[in-house]
């Protein structure tokens, strides 16, 4: 049985683990997705939960389904997605992005 505190948990984990493979400080973040300063640490550690506005942004920024950020441990490759997303692009033009994000969060689901 999940616990809030424990899907806290889960979503700050996730954007903590996507920020840092962006290379990105918690204030670099926060400037970005338009966050007061010291909000994300706050998210990080579970402490609080964001708006379905702010994880629609989180989501957008990072290029990601909303269901990866609740994800536990997520197999996230975001370097390796985008040279996929970019190569599949070439041989099959008629494929929009929003389609192959679709097709790369199904592999992901399936993976597991």
């Amino acid at each position: 049985m999940y616990e809030s505190e424990s899907i806290n948990k889960i979503l700050g984990t996730v954007i903590k683990e996507l920020r840092t493979q962006q290379g990105l400080s918690q204030e670099q973040l926060e400037e970005a997705v338009g966050l007061q300063q010291k909000s994300l640490g706050q998210i990080e550690t579970g402490r609080n939960f964001v708006t379905s506005k702010l994880l629609a942004k989180l989501c957008n920024y990072f290029n990601v389904a909303p269901s990866v950020m609740f994800t536990q441990k997520p197999q996230i490759m975001y370097d390796k997605h985008i040279n996929y997303s970019n190569e599949i692009t070439k041989l099959l033009p008629s494929f929009s992005a929003d389609k192959l994000q679709e097709i790369y969060n199904i592999l992901l689901i399936m993976k597991k």
